[in-house]
C-alpha cells in the first residue's frame, strides 16, 4: 500500500513533476531526499547529477532546437544575437535582466548574444532540459529561486566576464563592466544586493570606478569584487579588510575613498 502523504508533500510532488517533467516516482525520491524542500530538490535535480543519462534522442532533440534559431546559414554551429534574442523571447527569459545571463552560463556563451552548438547542447543535455517548455520550466524556477541561491548567482557572476569581453581581449571595458555591475548588483533577482541602508554600495562603486580609476577590468578585478561587495554587506565597517590583506590595488584605494566619502566617524560607529 503506498504511503500517504500531506497536502503540501502531495503539492510539492504535483509541482516538482510539473517543472522537471519527472515521473511521480522521481519526484518523491528527489523532495524525500531533500527533506521536502522543493526548491532545493528541483536545483538538485536540474543540476544533472542525479537525473537520466543523457541519450541520442535528448541530443538530437537539442540540436533541432538550435537549428531553429541559427540566423548565419554560413555558420551552422552558431546562433547569434538575432536567433539568440528570440530563443530568450521563446522560453519567457527578459533579456534585460539576470535570467538572461543566467542562459549564457549554462550554455557557456563564447560572448553576449551567441551561442555555440556544442555549449547549447552540452549545457542543457546536463540539466536534462531537451524541450522549449522544459528549458522554460527549469528558467523559471531558476529565476525564482536565483536571489536565495549565491552558489547559482557566483556562476552567473564569474561567466559574465566572459561575454562581457570583446573578441581575445582579456580585460572588459570600465563602461561595459560598469554597466554589468549595476545590473548583476541591483537586479530583484540578485543574490547580492551590493547596497544598505547607510551605503549604496553599488553605486558608490561605480561613481569611484568612473571619477578615479578609468581602467579597463580584469578577471581578477571581477571577481574580487564579487568577494568584496560580499564581505562588505556582512561587515560595513570594512574590518575584515587592512593594508596588508591581498586585495587588488583598486579596492584598496575603494576602501580609502569610502572611507573618506562617509568619515571616519561613521565607520568608527558602525564598528562600535
Amino acid at each position: 500500500m503506498p504511503p500517504g502523504y500531506t497536502s503540501q508533500q502531495k503539492a510539492a510532488i504535483s509541482q516538482f513533476m510539473s517543472f522537471t517533467q519527472a515521473d511521480r516516482n522521481t519526484a518523491i525520491r528527489h523532495l524525500k531526499s531533500h527533506n521536502w524542500n522543493q526548491e532545493v530538490a528541483v536545483n538538485g535535480y536540474f543540476s544533472g547529477g542525479s537525473g537520466p543519462a543523457v541519450s541520442s534522442g535528448t541530443k538530437a532533440n537539442l540540436n533541432k532546437i538550435f537549428d531553429k534559431y541559427r540566423d548565419d546559414p554560413g555558420a551552422p554551429d552558431t546562433v547569434g544575437v538575432t536567433g539568440s534574442m528570440s530563443y530568450l523571447k521563446d522560453i519567457n527569459v527578459d533579456i534585460e535582466d539576470i535570467g538572461a545571463l543566467a542562459v549564457f552560463e549554462i550554455v557557456q556563451a563564447p560572448a553576449m548574444g551567441e551561442m555555440t552548438r556544442e555549449g547549447f547542447v552540452d549545457g542543457w543535455s546536463a540539466l536534462n532540459c531537451d524541450s522549449l517548455d522544459k528549458q522554460k520550466a527549469h528558467m523559471r524556477n531558476l529565476v525564482k529561486t536565483l536571489p536565495s541561491s549565491k552558489d547559482n548567482f557566483s556562476k552567473v557572476y564569474k561567466h559574465t566576464f566572459q561575454i562581457a569581453k570583446t573578441g581575445n581581449q582579456k580585460a572588459v571595458p570600465l563602461e561595459t563592466a560598469t554597466a554589468y555591475w549595476e545590473l548583476l548588483f541591483t537586479s530583484p533577482t540578485s543574490a547580492v544586493k551590493w547596497s544598505s541602508s547607510s551605503t549604496p554600495w553599488a553605486q558608490w562603486w561605480v561613481e569611484f570606478l568612473t571619477s578615479s580609476w578609468k581602467k579597463s577590468v580584469n578577471k581578477d578585478m571581477w571577481v574580487q569584487t564579487l568577494k568584496f561587495a560580499q564581505m562588505s554587506l556582512d561587515d560595513e565597517a570594512l574590518s575584515f579588510w587592512n593594508e596588508e590583506s591581498s586585495w587588488p590595488s583598486v579596492i584598496d584605494e575603494f576602501v580609502e575613498w569610502v572611507k573618506n566619502k562617509r568619515g571616519d566617524g561613521a565607520v568608527e560607529a558602525m564598528e562600535e
